[in-house]
């Protein structure tokens, strides 16, 4: 039987906070101020009169942030975004060698019409570079990646794949797709000139967002924040529909909270922020990171009252997918509007993926023994 959700009115939890030396901590960290493209799932795009930093992180400060990081946290991985484009940042190769410097995964995500020094940051030998796109024509890429052009994201994901190789970059190259109702027939395509860069494909649910917009979709406003038409417009172009899916999630409400308990989100300032759900700074900024504590900063977590408006009505389980219910809802949307399409679903892509991979690093194996035969040879 379900347990009852805090109520809305009260934190989440206010019981004192005890580091877990198991858990792999994910910090996202906005190293820009903005973003070039004003996508309306995106509080960028849909909240455009809420006032964030603006500017550049310093490398120096980031310097201080991982160190700190290193210091308080077992296992770490970082990523150099959140809601902005680190290809704005004059020094990205400088903020990647940053992080690479003390042997810790960095993630970057770009919606790559616009990549400054791409040499410079292929060299710094990123662990990852994600790319997303919402389509293969500019008619429906253009809908869902607004002021975007893709063409011009094509042009570059070939300016970037040659440069990981001139740079014999390690680098995983990565395209998520977006998926939406109707742009099921440009996935094949975006896919086979992905792979044939060497990008890896990963088509992902299009999800709705900030965390303060989905709240307002499910209680009717959420600190006074309330949707507009072309909220509404977009939500509807969900292939996974946000009603359906908040109510699948309500049946994981109780689950602990994966962005509360393993994820920091810092602005370029180097203030932590609630959680990388969140976009209002004014209303959710817990404070400077070099100024607290890693327990502090969690204990402040607790704390929040919107934590408990969010798990009561399941959507901390939804940002992260975490229904299994979710696919099948996607699906079966997709099936009744667009009988054609012949969608698999995250499990099965999944389980391509690793089928994959394990036929790469065979291939690898046995490449890597013949070269030890031919040494052993001479």
């Amino acid at each position: 039987m379900e347990t009852s959700a805090p109520p809305a009115s009260k934190p989440a939890s206010v019981s004192p906070w005890s580091p877990d030396p198991n858990i792999r901590w994910h910090f996202d960290i906005d190293i820009v101020g903005g973003c070039n493209l004003r996508c309306p799932t995106c509080p960028v795009g849909n909240l455009p009169d809420i006032r964030v930093a603006k500017g550049y992180m310093q490398p120096s400060l980031l310097e201080k942030i991982v160190k700190k990081a290193i210091l308080e946290c077992n296992r770490l991985q970082i990523s150099l975004y959140n809601w902005t484009e680190p290809f704005l940042h004059p020094k990205l190769g400088e903020m990647i060698r940053v992080v690479r410097s003390h042997d810790l995964r960095c993630l970057v995500s770009s919606n790559l019409n616009i990549i400054k020094n791409i040499d410079d940051v292929m060299a710094a030998d990123p662990t990852r570079l994600r790319t997303s796109v919402s389509g293969f024509t500019q008619e429906k890429y253009g809908i869902t990646h607004k002021s975007g052009d893709i063409d011009l994201v094509k042009k570059n994901m070939a300016l970037v794949s040659r440069a990981r190789d001139r740079n014999h970059s390690s680098t995983v190259l990565e395209l998520c797709f977006h998926r939406y109702l109707g742009n099921h027939e440009e996935e094949v395509h975006m896919r086979r000139y992905a792979e044939s860069l060497g990008f890896k494909f990963v088509p992902v649910w299009a999800y709705f967002m900030p965390l303060e917009k989905v709240l307002a979709y499910a209680e009717g406003g959420a600190n006074n924040v309330q949707l507009t038409e072309e909220d509404r417009t977009v939500i509807d172009r969900l292939a996974l529909p946000l009603d359906k899916a908040l109510e699948a999630s309500k049946k994981y409400r109780d689950k602990p909270c994966v962005l509360q308990e393993q994820q920091l989100a810092i602005t370029l300032k180097g203030d932590v922020m609630l959680c990388c759900s969140v976009y209002d700074q004014s209303k959710y900024t817990l404070g400077s990171y070099l100024d607290m504590s890693l327990r502090e900063i969690q204990e402040k977590k607790y704390q929040q009252t919107i934590c408990g408006t969010c798990m009561k009505n399941g959507a901390h389980s939804l940002a992260v997918y975490g229904a299994e219910e979710l696919d099948q809802i996607a699906l079966a949307n997709v099936a009744e509007h667009h009988p054609d399409a012949k969608l698999k679903s995250m499990h099965e892509l999944a389980r391509d993926r690793h089928r994959l991979d394990q036929r790469l690093m065979r291939k690898v194996k046995k490449s890597y023994r013949k070269a030890r035969r031919k040494i052993a040879a001479v």
